[in-house]
């Protein structure tokens, strides 16, 4: 459905809705009661017209956002908020994951650095929640200590929330190319304890096999991959995982890293039912 067909529809629902609470006296008690309600209770619909012209504003001015992020215009909108980032200087949380996915979806991963160094120097209070889309370009390229430099003092911070354990696995991922196995290693065993997150599960599982001539590491692989490979079955593995593209930007472009981790799972599902 259109958006401007949804804007009339909100608007229609609501006025009805209104109107049938604030009439409803009327012909159910006359006009002798209906005038008394309505004396007592103005407040109310200057209060009501107030909320119902603040929210109709706020669409008013966004109308070109919504209308591009429809249409899916994403050199569109990677434009219009561009003019309004050089104008403001930052952008709230919203937008600005708008402005990531079309930058990469544009294949402009350049701009996603520029805006991250212009974030850490304008100190934007909600960096923490933007953090894992704005440090994706370090990941993918590999940059080892840029990874640690960005992520690293976020490993603790709350305000990360559902992102909080994706950047610890790659602060890890981070630390392994940089051969700190020692700063890696309770990261990666940190993300086995989500049981929520299966995936997340896996990979932590996955870069931990790259420390398994260290005992205690053997002992844990030998005890939790068995039972991850057990735990879902490869219908339920595409499922999580298309449903994480949704929420997890890093997600998106994990193919091949994914693939290499649910193949060597596999390994084990294929050696237990041997």
């Amino acid at each position: 459905m259109k958006f401007k067909t949804l804007f009339l529809l909100f608007n229609l629902i609501i006025l009805v809705s209104f109107a049938f609470i604030f009439l409803m006296p009327l012909p159910v008690l006359g006009w002798e009661y209906a005038l008394s309600f309505w004396g007592q209770n103005w407040g109310i619909s200057i209060l009501f017209v107030l909320l119902l012209a603040g929210i109709d504003a706020y669409f008013v001015t966004q109308w070109r956002l919504f209308s591009l992020l429809e249409r899916e215009d994403w050199p569109g909108l990677r434009t219009l908020l561009e003019t309004e980032l050089a104008r403001r200087g930052s952008l709230g949380p919203q937008k600005t994951r708008i402005f990531l996915n079309a930058c990469l979806i544009g294949q402009n991963p350049g701009r996603i650095s520029e805006l991250r160094e212009a974030y850490l120097a304008k100190k934007v209070r909600f960096l923490p929640r933007v953090a894992l889309s704005l440090g994706l370009p370090l990941v993918l390229e590999g940059k080892a200590e840029a990874i640690e430099a960005f992520f690293g003092p976020l490993v603790e911070n709350r305000k990360t929330g559902t992102d909080g354990p994706w950047i610890r696995w790659c602060v890890a991922f981070g630390r392994l190319l940089n051969q700190d196995i020692d700063g890696a290693k309770p990261l990666l065993e940190g993300g086995l304890k989500d049981a929520r997150q299966p995936l997340l599960q896996l990979l932590s599982l996955y870069l931990l096999d790259n420390l398994k001539s260290r005992d205690d590491v053997r002992e844990r692989l030998e005890k939790e991959k068995p039972a991850l490979a057990a735990r879902l079955t490869p219908k339920e593995w595409n499922s999580h995982i298309e449903g994480l593209k949704e929420r997890v930007i890093l997600v998106l472009f994990m193919e091949k890293l994914i693939g290499e981790a649910r193949q060597w799972l596999e390994t084990e599902s294929q050696g237990a039912t041997a």
